[in-house]
């Protein structure tokens, strides 16, 4: 089904750069309160989107029923590359707090992941909000934002398998896993079905469309010729880090 025309650009505009992510959290509420009287924003405690509607349906009725039919085809209601990077950086700027970036982040993992129809930009930032943020955002710091901001930005020229090894090579207990893992590889020690076994292991997911094995891994050419030559295992981890 096709989506719903849009009558109320403004309104309109403003919800989607937030799912984008082109708006933070307190950007959206912000702009909202420039233009309509929203109940008060609680961190941690109210939803931005239903805020945004509940404001809508209160002082822009006729758009908060456009809205509610469009949202449920549309296609551009998950994050870009541009609108996480922007994220990225407004955390690290200080200016958007931990639990806000999360809960914009996450957001397309309630009600198993149908909350709308948006699509993201590609699989590798799709993987990163719905899969590995969840995961192990205890784990992580300044300096993993930093860098993982850097790869995000340039996720639509790198493929999927390199974009999670280059995530997990962030994370020093990861980073450890897999360089003993490819010593031992590269010293003839492990086995091609070994490397498939624990690359599964490590990195596949039960939704199919982030399965993970040797045929996912872009590197396995490298990785024959690196065991071959007796390669050092940092020369070969750099490769994969995928660092400017």
């Amino acid at each position: 089904m096709s989506t719903p025309g849009k009558q109320y650009p403004f309104f309109h505009d403003m919800i989607i750069r937030w799912f984008q992510g082109e708006l933070t959290t307190r950007e959206l509420i912000t702009h909202l309160e420039e233009v309509l009287q929203p109940e008060p924003y609680e961190p941690g405690f109210t939803d931005p989107v239903s805020l945004f509607e509940t404001a809508l349906e209160t002082y822009q009725p006729d758009y908060f029923f456009e809205w509610q039919d469009y949202k449920q085809y549309a296609k551009d209601t998950a994050p870009t590359v541009k609108g996480l990077v922007h994220q990225l950086n407004e955390l690290l700027a200080g200016r958007q707090p931990l639990n806000e970036f999360m809960e914009w982040a996450t957001w397309h993992n309630m009600d198993g992941g149908e909350t709308t129809g948006g699509v993201f930009e590609n699989s590798n930032i799709e993987y990163f909000c719905l899969i590995f943020f969840p995961q192990h955002y205890q784990q992580l710091d300044t300096t993993f934002y930093e860098k993982a901001g850097s790869i995000i930005a340039r996720s639509n020229d790198i493929t999927y398998g390199a974009f999670v090894i280059a995530l997990h090579l962030l994370l020093e207990k990861e980073h450890k896993s897999l360089y003993y893992f490819l010593t031992a590889y590269i010293e003839g020690h492990k086995t091609d079905a070994e490397l498939n076994q624990y690359l599964e292991k490590k990195f596949s997911h039960k939704l199919p469309a982030f399965r993970y094995n040797i045929h996912t891994f872009p590197y396995l050419d490298a990785l024959h010729a690196a065991r071959e030559h007796k390669s050092s295992t940092a020369a070969f981890m750099q490769l994969m880090m995928l660092e400017m």
